[in-house]
């Protein structure tokens, strides 16, 4: 049921992580027009996010012994359609590191809320995927500047916390020889014996990663809904439109 639970609301964190992507500089192009200012707008209303996601994958780079030859936090143009807003470059290694490297921000990430919960809003793991208090919270509190604080981090962390293209890139050997290893040792017979001590842990775990992402769904699915509103708005006093048009391989 945990698992079940993960699945049904990571897959709308990251559809919404990519809408908002897309959206926020779509406001920005209709309030002025410039391409450039629209991604420079991104990039700061992201900035704490994207300095966790590169800050994570530079320390888990030194911890993991992997040498990294500079960090760059900025807008910065990869291909001719496509930007970075931040990079760290981080030497070859083996498919194991190189993918636990790309994890790490949604490791650290998933922490991050935790933490901005718990301390913002007194809502911590261990006492389940409780969203109405959550919310009754953040109207209980909705004058402190503080309550609005939290919010907005938990908004720029999590929307930037999923590994990107590049940094899933090592996962598909990995996956792969795990994959194959389990599936030689259940041939051979080998039929585990899992205490109920790590399948508690396990659920409390998955539970704790449904707290943090329920969390950060309600907060985005609210950024997402005011953004539509502003862009309907935007269209009708500016007389401007954007169009989406997703690239489909």
């Amino acid at each position: 049921m945990s698992i079940l639970l993960f699945l049904v609301i990571f897959i709308p964190t990251l559809v919404l992580q990519q809408w908002l992507h897309r959206h926020i500089q779509g406001v920005g192009l209709a309030l002025t027009g410039n391409a450039g200012c629209a991604t420079r707008l991104l990039f700061y209303l992201l900035l704490p996010g994207i300095l966790v996601h590169e800050g994570s994958h530079f320390l888990a780079a030194k911890i993991l012994l992997v040498k990294t030859t500079g960090v760059s936090i900025g807008v910065a143009r990869t291909t001719k359609k496509n930007v970075s807003l931040g990079s760290v470059n981080v030497a070859r290694s083996d498919p194991l590191r190189e993918s636990l490297i790309g994890i790490a921000p949604f490791v650290v990430g998933i922490g991050a809320i935790w933490l901005i919960a718990g301390i913002g809003f007194d809502l911590w793991p261990g006492q389940g995927l409780n969203l109405d208090k959550f919310i009754r919270s953040v109207m209980q509190y909705a004058r402190d500047w503080t309550t609005w604080l939290g919010v907005y981090l938990i908004f720029a962390v999590s929307t930037s916390m999923i590994p990107s293209e590049s940094d899933r890139e090592p996962w598909g050997p990995v996956l792969t020889f795990i994959g194959a290893l389990v599936a030689i040792l259940f041939l051979l017979g080998w039929t585990p014996a899992v205490p109920p001590r790590v399948i508690e842990s396990a659920r409390q775990f998955i539970d704790a990663l449904n707290f943090a992402l329920g969390v950060a769904l309600v907060v985005n699915a609210c950024v997402a809904f005011a953004l539509w509103l502003s862009e309907r708005m935007l269209g009708r006093v500016s007389g401007r439109r954007v169009e989406y048009r997703v690239k489909r391989r």
